[in-house]
């Protein structure tokens, strides 16, 4: 079964900004993530008391995102702080 990618623009436009090693690394780790959700250096994780999943871009930068029948919503890019407020 395919997955469907989905970016809305306010993300794409803030993956834009992000370091250009950043982008090609996103770009890798989502690849990951609709292949094999379970690779290890993906540390894809269930938010706590929320719906949606995050999983590691590089050591500093993180991605959300919700699972919406055959669908990856992309909710957020950028640092652990950005995006997970910790």
């Amino acid at each position: 079964m395919a997955t469907n990618i989905v970016i809305p623009d306010s993300v794409l436009k803030r993956l834009n900004h992000l370091p250009r090693e950043v982008r090609i690394k996103f770009w890798e780790q989502l690849e990951r993530l609709t292949t094999n959700p379970s690779y290890p250096g993906l540390r894809n994780e269930k938010l706590k008391g929320t719906d949606q999943w995050a999983f590691s871009i590089t050591m500093n930068y993180r991605a959300t995102y919700i699972r919406w029948k055959m669908d990856i919503i992309i909710t957020a890019v950028g640092t652990h702080k950005e995006v997970l407020g910790t």
